[in-house]
């Protein structure tokens, strides 16, 4: 009975990781067709990394696969993002510093 529950919650953390991996992907699409991300956070995406760094390094330390896996997944689809972010805004000339040294002439 202890080894079914274990195998349900192992199902359960490793569907969790993968809805959550996946959720990035529709950001990503709409991202790339629109080839505009000026609704994307920069912020938000740090912090973002941030978190999913420290959360993959845990699961790193306890050897967890489950979350090694799924934060392995949802950090390479975020840095999608920021990359997607930095390359469009470079496009546009719409990066926050240049916004800065605009407004200063």
């Amino acid at each position: 009975m202890i080894m079914e529950t274990a195998n349900i919650f192992q199902l359960l953390g490793t569907t969790g990781s993968l809805i959550m991996c996946a959720s990035s992907v529709p950001q990503i699409i709409k991202t790339y067709r629109m080839k505009c991300a000026d609704n994307l956070s920069g912020s938000y995406l740090a912090i973002l990394m941030i978190g999913m760094t420290l959360i993959l390094l845990y699961a790193l330390h306890v050897k967890d696969i489950v979350f090694i896996f799924g934060n392995g997944i949802s950090l390479t689809l975020t840095a999608i993002l920021i990359v997607m972010r930095y390359r469009y805004n470079m496009k546009k000339g719409t990066l926050p510093f240049q916004k800065i040294r605009r407004e200063e002439h």
